[in-house]
């Protein structure tokens, strides 16, 4: 019985002295220089994935860039539009500087995205580099939205003119029939 105690004593002391030494490894680790840097099994990880994340990473952008065309080409198409309809609007002038204002910050985003699109395993910090990459995609994200809303209020403002040009023709017309 006295040697089942020792033993659990033995036990409880060499598990005590497991967790000093990992907490000492783990502070020891967090406080070096070089803390971002992976350990040797997590860069071979990293090395392995990074091909794959740098095309995911140059799609994004390309797919960003695509978007950006494709609402530089809309919002061109509704401009055209207002020219040849003729139509007036008071806020058309405000409505295009919106747009434009919006195009360039999504330009700049996208610029600023396509600049930070390279991931390297060997650099200091690999995993800042791919959450700032995050942060980049997002505010890019957000800079589309904000140009999309932008062109639908040029559309919106647009469509309104012509209605009201519309009724005005067809309120004509019902005044002309009238004896």
């Amino acid at each position: 019985m006295s040697i089942a105690v020792a033993s659990a004593a033995f036990g409880a002391q060499l598990t005590v002295a497991r967790a000093q030494n990992s907490n000492a490894t783990n502070v020891a680790v967090t406080n070096t220089p070089g803390a971002g840097r992976l350990e040797a099994a997590k860069l071979r990880a990293c090395q392995n994935r990074e091909a794959a994340l740098n095309r995911i990473m140059s799609r994004m952008t390309i797919r960003a860039e695509k978007q950006l065309d494709v609402f530089s080409t809309i919002a061109s198409r509704v401009e055209a539009f207002y020219a040849q309809k003729g139509r007036t609007i008071a806020t058309y002038a405000a409505l295009v500087a919106d747009v434009s204002a919006k195009k360039i910050a999504a330009e700049t985003q996208i610029a600023t995205l396509d600049g930070s699109s390279t991931l390297s395993c060997s650099g200091d910090d690999p995993k800042g580099l791919a959450s700032a990459f995050k942060v980049q995609l997002r505010a890019t994200t957000a800079a589309l939205q904000a140009y999309k809303t932008a062109i639908k209020n040029l559309i919106v403002g647009v469509k309104s003119a012509q209605g009201q040009s519309s009724s005005n023709r067809n309120t004509n017309a019902v005044n002309t029939n009238t004896p």
